[in-house]
């Protein structure tokens, strides 16, 4: 599994953001050209290798046709990458150890004009052992 995968695993197994989004609304990479909302589309960042270990930056994007919706989607991303203050495992998410997940920034709102949509995007980092990306 990527680090990638490990994300959209995370975001599909919670229920209280599926609530909002379907699973079949929630992409890895570029958000596909007419998609329906509500809808989350993820991709990569910055990955910093050192000592062992993998530290990658996450672009969560959380979009809806109301601010109220894209926000609420945007929390309960920020719930499932909150943070770890401990040393060791934070989780291990289908077979992925994540050492510590911490949210970096919840950026608020943003008009996507040209669609009539708001994006609350949320950005994260994992940090994990580079052995454990297949």
């Amino acid at each position: 599994m990527t680090a990638a995968q490990a994300v959209g695993w995370s975001m599909i197994q919670t229920t209280a953001l599926t609530a909002l989004v379907s699973t079949a609304n929630i992409y890895h990479g570029l958000r596909p050209v007419g998609t329906e909302v509500p809808q989350i589309n993820y991709y990569e960042g910055e990955l910093v290798r050192w000592q062992g270990m993998e530290n990658q930056e996450f672009t969560i994007n959380c979009r809806d046709k109301t601010p109220a919706l894209a926000m609420a989607i945007s929390r309960q991303v920020t719930e499932i990458f909150h943070g770890s203050a401990s040393t060791g495992i934070y989780a291990t998410q289908n077979g992925f150890d994540i050492s510590r997940a911490f949210l970096d920034t919840a950026v608020g709102l943003l008009p996507e004009t040209e669609d009539n949509l708001y994006n609350a995007p949320v950005i994260i980092t994992l940090i994990y052992p580079s052995s454990t990306v297949s």
